[in-house]
């Protein structure tokens, strides 16, 4: 028995013999290896109790054994797992063969499965686990072959896992090969190579089984034995949904630009007429008038005044809301400031019969840096409307500084009147948008119930507060508190107010360009009164024209016109007609307040702009400061445009480099190329001028096509743009509005080509 035993132990096998009475006789030596208990111990009935996780089942099993060597059931052949409780009381796991032997002896085998169980346990909860994820689970091979994959797959994009596995996944879910080639060695690039490429591989397009396309977020990472796994997650609703944010917001922006698009040209046309009506008021103003003609043209210009201060307030408004307002942040002198608003509001007291006094407390900073302008509408907002609802009593403007830091002053402005108040049940809603604390507000004194909240939204945009106490049938006190940057200590002497006297004689040579017929008659009755000369042009077409043949001291450029706008002709004028032409002073009259259009006036070369209506002094200023008359030149000195050859002008339109490389720099062969090319320039101007009238545009086309190649060759690179849009219009006979513009420009810059080829003509005879 020894030398079995020597071999069970060697193969550790746990091996038990019963008698008929379930008594264990026999426990192999490879049992205290296994389990922990030396056989001795197990002996009797003490397997049953101590090598069972219940003693109860132990006595069931015994029961069981005793049956079967009884013959009053059968033995099973099959092995069976059972768990036995180790001496150390961990439990292993063993699989058992039993038989019975001739002498009805029940013999029991049995084998250590514990590593094998575990990590089928592990297989198994792996498997539940990656079965019941919804995201897509792939392992693949370092070339990119699937060797596993999870079921999601099949509810994800429809294919079952055997239908992608291998190389059948990038055949299928890839529109062409060359793309999943491109996925596949980016990839492994970033899998094996650790390079993220320009390709995104983590978000893609897949196709689906029935042919439809899914989003897939995947994430990549390396596995074990060079294969990596993928992880691919669903996220076509996320797509669809920022899709549809993203053509939400575009619907916003757009509708918010129409809006203000719409603004911006009501502005413009409501401000055309409104220029007319102030603007021949203020000149009837001048004359000699009976004291009820003077009333009523008073109460005329100050309605005006009234609906422009009312399309301001609409249109800081619109720019506030759509974060459009740009704030300054200049050296200014706040004394100063205050004082203008004080003084711009004093009329108005006066005519009420109340006092409208400023306090400037000696610890305020005579120059700060801010936002002059915004805060000076902030104070007349405020001012004006305390005097408006104030009846008896007064209006006091108090300013002194709370708090100063070593950059930094806030400055706290009170305006107490004795006015109407407010309702303590409105008090809250005064900031609000069309917001007024009486329904009747509006019929007595007027207004839209905008001032306030622009004032607000004003105030936050600088970073400042504002409140207000007020007490029905007393008054009220609003109290702003600004921060305002501390600057120079004193006042710049060039900081000087405009002059408002208007009656000097200018004397200026003056090109207005303006279509309005109204606003051309105010301007030109306005600027003779000055001894202006005053021609007027309908168009910027008609204000090249002009200007190709005169000389002006200013031009008045309008920058919204029919047929070529005031920034084309701007630009003509500045670049190509003459250096005089050039340096004529061009001032912007608009009816926009946008400082995008304001900087695109000054970007083409306008020098200054106004804002229409305008105020007198405002022009006169301008006009001023612009105004340079010659008096050497005549008025009537007409711009050459005959081509005289200058040896010292610089080439800006014509660039011979290309012709000179061509030509070996031969003299002889570069002057008859120049010639023939003048000829052709000359044969090209006439073809225009004749067949534009006789709307000819085929032979246009053909004029425009075969000038076309020696305008490249001779690098004449101002043309080439123009002469490309020329022969796209006579080709396709659209935008033919377009041509008379283009063909002004077009003369021009030959003029200027010809002048230049011709100083080349000399130099080539000279050499």
């Amino acid at each position: 028995m020894e030398s079995a035993d020597l071999l069970l132990n060697d193969v550790n096998l746990i091996v038990i013999s019963i008698d008929e009475n379930g008594s264990i006789n026999y426990v192999s030596t490879a049992t205290e290896k296994i389990i922990g208990y030396k056989p001795k111990s197990l002996l009797g009935e003490q397997w049953w109790k101590k090598t069972f996780l219940y003693e109860e089942e132990g006595e069931l099993f015994k029961h069981k054994v005793c049956k079967i060597i009884s013959k009053e059931i059968e033995i099973s052949n099959k092995p069976y797992d059972r768990k036995l409780q180790c001496k150390d009381g961990s439990v292993k796991w063993i699989e058992w063969r039993d038989s019975l032997s001739g002498n009805n002896t029940f013999v029991s085998v049995g084998v250590d499965i514990t590593e094998w169980k575990m990590t089928e346990e592990i297989k198994t909860q792996s498997d539940a686990i990656l079965n019941s994820i919804t995201s897509m689970v792939f392992v693949s091979e370092k070339n990119g072959n699937i060797i596993y994959a999870n079921p999601a797959v099949q509810e994800i994009l429809g294919y079952s896992v055997e239908e992608i596995l291998g190389d059948k996944w990038w055949e299928l879910t890839y529109d062409n090969r060359d793309e999943a080639l491109k996925v596949k060695e980016a990839t492994y690039n970033y899998v094996y190579n650790y390079v993220k490429g320009f390709l995104d591989i983590f978000k893609r397009k897949i196709k689906t089984k029935n042919g439809d396309y899914k989003w897939i977020e995947w994430q990549i990472s390396k596995g074990i034995n060079d294969t990596y796994i993928s992880i691919g997650t669903d996220i076509t609703s996320r797509i669809a949904s920022e899709i549809e944010l993203k053509k939400a917001k575009e619907t916003a922006e757009k509708s918010l630009k129409v809006k203000n698009d719409f603004l911006a040209n009501m502005s413009h046309e409501i401000r055309t007429p409104l220029n007319a009506v102030i603007g021949f008021t203020d000149l009837l103003l001048e004359s000699e008038l009976k004291s009820d003609q003077r009333n009523h043209l008073e109460t005329m210009r100050n309605s005006g005044e009234i609906l422009l201060s009312l399309i301001n307030n609409v249109l800081d408004l619109s720019k506030l809301e759509s974060d459009k307002l740009e704030i300054e942040d200049i050296e200014f002198n706040l004394h100063k400031n205050l004082f203008e608003v004080v003084n711009l509001m004093k009329l108005k007291a006066e005519e009420k019969g109340i006092t409208l006094d400023l306090v400037i407390e000696e610890n305020l900073p005579m120059q700060v840096i801010g936002d002059p302008t915004r805060l000076g509408q902030i104070m007349l907002n405020l001012i004006g409307n305390a005097v408006k609802f104030t009846n008896e009593g007064s209006v006091v403007v108090r300013v002194k500084v709370v708090k100063k830091t070593a950059k930094i002053s806030n400055i706290h402005i009170e305006i107490k009147d004795t006015g109407i108040g407010i309702v303590s049940n409105k008090i809250n809603t005064v900031f609000g948008v069309f917001t007024q604390a009486k329904s009747d507000t509006s019929r007595i004194y007027g207004g839209t119930g905008l001032g306030l909240a622009i004032v607000k939204k004003l105030v936050k945009l600088l970073k400042g507060e504002i409140q207000v106490e007020s007490k029905f049938g007393v008054g009220s006190v609003f109290t702003l508190i600004l921060p305002l940057k501390k600057g120079g200590e004193m006042a710049k002497e060039e900081e000087l107010q405009i002059s408002t006297s208007t009656s000097q004689k200018l004397g200026l040579n003056i090109l207005l360009v303006e279509d309005n017929k109204t606003n051309q008659l105010l301007a030109k009755t306005r600027l003779e009164r000055w001894d202006c000369n005053v021609d007027i042009a309908n168009n910027g077409i008609e204000g090249v024209k002009k200007i190709q043949k005169k000389l002006y001291d200013i031009v008045l450029m309008d920058i919204q016109m029919p047929v070529m706008d005031g920034y084309e002709a701007t630009k003509i004028i500045k670049n190509d007609i003459s250096k005089k032409a050039a340096a004529i002073p061009i001032i912007a009259m608009t009816a926009y307040t946008s400082k995008n259009d304001i900087k695109r006036a000054l970007d083409v070369g306008m020098n200054d702009y106004i804002f229409k209506p305008f105020k007198t002094e405002e022009l006169y200023a301008l006009l001023k400061k612009y105004g340079k008359p010659d008096k050497e030149q005549s008025i009537n000195e007409v711009e050459e445009l005959t081509i005289k050859p200058k040896i010292e002008q610089v080439r800006s339109n014509i660039d011979l480099k290309f012709l000179r490389e061509e030509t070996l720099n031969e003299t002889s062969i570069l002057k008859l190329l120049i010639e023939l090319f003048l000829k052709d320039l000359d044969e090209f101007i006439g073809i225009v001028d004749l067949e534009l009238v006789n709307k000819n545009w085929s032979e246009l086309y053909k004029a425009t096509h075969k000038i076309k190649p020696s305008i490249a060759m001779f690098g004449i690179s101002k043309f080439e743009p123009i002469i490309h849009v020329l022969m796209n219009i006579f080709r396709e006979e659209k935008n033919l509005e377009d041509v008379e513009g283009l063909i002004i420009k077009s003369k021009v810059i030959i003029a200027n080509v010809k002048n230049e080829l011709l100083t080349e003509l000399k130099l080539l005879n000279d050499e």
